[in-house]
């Protein structure tokens, strides 16, 4: 369509009139053409102007509009159009950049991972105990929210019971988790994939927008979704929506992720949907009720992780997170070769012993013949035991023999 302005330098061009710097605010293709036609005297002036308008679809639209211009009459106000800047994105802005300051930024798509079973619904739990009640966040920060803040769950792994049955352990009322669907229908709400949740004006945008809850958990993306999150067209179409939804109505969507087997959020594309991505991690299986809390993707400043102690009333966290245990480092386990060492220094404090007699001797005990070597080589190695293989087969000789009291011996309890 073209500008009234537009239409207003046509009309004094094809009338006649003077145009001098008019042609510097033409816009897209029509400037070459009024060009052309200012250089031609009057009377020429209409036969590229009927060509021109041969080659365009909207002909009776560009006629009429010229032709409702005056061209004897002042320039139409200016219609050139105003694009957003930073200044229109702070009046949209609330008061508050963050929800949860270093964890949960305002607005934003954040996602937890988590290995399957490790606590990232009771994790969420925890979170929507705290808003209901006004309690402050896992780290201390104070309270962003109004208490009686509900939220809003999509289940998608079927786990609605599981919260039922939480939800007064947790010290929350029912009114406190709220379900994108019908109350005929409390079990429905759980596919993003379907129009009718998802798409602008459908339930869930209906829910956000009356229930105004202050998280929005997907547990897990997972099980909502059918499409590919290795995709980036895939993950484009589950992102476009949920990043509208966050932004006009100011929540906040926290995606559950599963993890892959090398550790990493299930789907290549996740990192690219999140703002903030967080891993709940269980270092030492010895311990399933003590986790860590830590922040892989940030666009601010990373804190510091925290420990979680799952609890039967809800989480309690600390600043001192459990640590991976040693990894197990192979070999033998140390009583067994400290057991060998043992029965070595017993044997060769006698006297000195054919080494394949002394190996004979320990598997007939029903032991390993790897730990008795493994004994050998750390007695080598420390000086304790000398082994003499110019004659076959090889004669073992315990260095300062007595040196070492056995007060019971070995040989008592093979």
């Amino acid at each position: 369509m073209i500008r009234r302005y537009d239409a207003w330098v046509y009309a004094r061009l094809l009338s006649g009139q003077e145009i001098d710097g008019e042609l510097e605010a033409l816009l897209g293709a029509l400037r070459p053409l009024a060009e052309h036609l200012a250089g031609l005297p009057i009377e020429a002036r209409a036969a590229p102007w009927e060509g021109f308008l041969c080659s365009r679809s909207d002909r009776d639209e560009l006629i009429k509009a010229i032709d409702t211009e005056n061209p004897m009459g002042p320039p139409p106000v200016d219609e050139t159009p105003r694009f957003a800047t930073v200044a229109d994105i702070r009046r949209l802005m609330t008061g508050t950049r963050w929800l949860w300051e270093g964890w949960i930024p305002a607005s934003r798509i954040v996602g937890i991972a988590a290995s399957e079973g490790t606590g990232k619904t009771r994790l969420g739990l925890d979170l929507a105990r705290r808003i209901w009640h006004g309690l402050e966040w896992p780290d201390g920060q104070r309270a962003t929210l109004p208490a009686r803040t509900p939220t809003l769950w999509l289940c998608a792994d079927a786990q609605q019971d599981e919260l039922a049955e939480t939800l007064p352990a947790f010290g929350l009322p029912d009114e406190a988790v709220v379900f994108p669907t019908s109350p005929e229908e409390p079990y429905g709400g759980t596919d993003l994939d379907d129009p009718e949740l998802i798409a602008p004006g459908g339930i869930l945008e209906t829910a956000i927008a009356t229930v105004k809850p202050g998280l929005v958990f997907v547990d897990t993306l997972t099980y909502a979704t059918g499409r590919d999150l290795c995709s980036q067209d895939q993950m484009k179409i589950i992102k476009d929506p949920l990043a509208r939804l966050v932004q006009e109505y100011r929540t906040n969507i926290v995606l559950m992720l599963h993890l892959s087997k090398e550790g990493q959020a299930l789907g290549r594309r996740i990192k690219g949907i999140t703002r903030m991505l967080m891993h709940l991690e269980c270092p030492d299986p010895e311990q399933p009720h003590r986790l860590r809390l830590w922040v892989e993707k940030s666009y601010a400043r990373k804190p510091a992780p925290l420990g979680v102690t799952i609890g039967e009333s809800g989480n309690t966290y600390d600043a001192n997170p459990p640590a991976r245990p040693e990894p197990n480092r192979g070999g033998r386990p140390p009583e067994k070769t400290d057991k060998a060492i043992a029965f070595l220094t017993e044997k060769l404090s006698e006297r000195d012993r054919k080494g394949c007699e002394l190996i004979d001797e320990w598997i007939a005990f029903g032991e390993s013949k790897g730990t008795i070597f493994g004994a050998k080589s750390r007695m080598e190695s420390d000086g304790r035991l000398v082994v003499d293989d110019s004659a076959k087969p090889q004669i073992w000789h315990l260095n300062k023999p007595g040196s070492e009291t056995v007060n019971n011996p070995v040989s008592d309890r093979f």
